[in-house]
């Protein structure tokens, strides 16, 4: 089976898939690695072929990376999205939406990972589909902003819209340090995306859901309640519960996902759980470390087998 990964060659997770593979040689797995930069599209390509009769046949839309055709693939998994310009996302995004009409099996789906990718869109479809998040609040004035953040009882989080990793995020407890920061933000042409500050402790949960199965761990960060793995926060062993797997599972249908990373937050003061992001090109070497799963080999076999999941 011939899969392209859109990841950088010599990074971890793209070497993870190819050992995985490796090690399970019987499968056929052919791997290569593509990059979102060197992608390119062809319309109207000029007639290659002369039929007996003389009629000219066109080649077809051609979608390359490089010098590879990508309609040969039998697979494409996305396993990052790079910043560009609005230009660049919108192109890249276009051609695998048309790659995946062309038949090519794009894991996640291009619709699940703009879904994904955004916040504001994730959030309300997921809280559509019933799963409890942080109320969210979403503005584009200064004025608009205020008026949540006094909503939210003057203590905050604003987060990028696009963003992952925990970059970015600020937790905000003042009014007048909410007013500055705000038309700084406005001034750069950012929207104000604020949430409710979840008391979680030092402490949340990363749920890695691979078609079927959700996978678990605790991340903590001593005294800190920014508890991403990016931002210092180390993974620990976790089972989660049949409700959690649950809801991780439910989530990721929600935006169409068959690979994703699901983050809950407990609240410590109510024992009440929130879904507070959802992510399409989840990273998986803590999780793999701290569990000691085969991560790379699930992902594999998933693909293989479900590849024609398109949200």
């Amino acid at each position: 089976m011939r899969i392209g990964v859109l990841a950088a060659e010599d990074g971890w997770h793209y070497r993870d898939l190819i050992r995985a593979a490796g090690e399970n040689s019987n499968a056929g797995y052919e791997l290569t690695s593509l990059s979102f930069g060197d992608l390119s599209a062809g319309i109207g390509v000029p007639p290659t072929m002369h039929t007996a009769g003389g009629t000219n046949i066109n080649e077809g839309p051609v979608f390359r990376c490089r010098t590879k055709n990508l309609l040969a693939l039998d697979r494409l998994i996305v396993r990052i999205m790079p910043a560009g310009t609005l230009q660049q996302i919108i192109f890249r995004m276009d051609l695998l939406n048309r790659l995946q009409a062309a038949g090519v099996r794009i894991i996640n789906p291009p619709r699940a990972v703009e879904i994904a990718v955004d916040k504001y869109l994730s959030l309300a479809m997921l809280a559509d589909a019933g799963i409890a998040v942080p109320e969210t609040h979403v503005a584009q004035t200064v004025d608009q902003g205020l008026a949540c953040f006094d909503g939210l009882d003057g203590k905050a989080l604003f987060k990028p819209i696009f963003g992952s990793m925990g970059n970015g995020i600020q937790l905000i407890r003042d009014r007048t340090a909410a007013q500055l920061f705000f038309s700084e933000q406005v001034r750069a042409g950012e929207v104000l995306y604020l949430q409710r500050f979840i008391d979680h402790g030092d402490s949340d949960v990363r749920i890695l859901v691979i078609g079927d199965h959700a996978v678990g761990m605790l991340r903590r960060r001593p005294g800190q309640w920014l508890t991403n793995v990016a931002q210092g926060a180390t993974g620990h062993c976790f089972e989660p519960s049949v409700e959690q797997r649950s809801t991780a599972i439910a989530a990721c249908r929600a935006v169409g996902c068959r690979i994703a990373g699901v983050d809950l937050l407990t609240d410590v003061q109510t024992g009440e759980e929130y879904v507070v992001d959802i992510n399409a090109a989840p990273g998986w070497q803590e999780i793999s470390a701290v569990t000691g799963i085969d991560i790379a080999a699930l992902i594999l076999a998933e693909v293989s087998h479900n590849g024609d999941v398109s949200g």
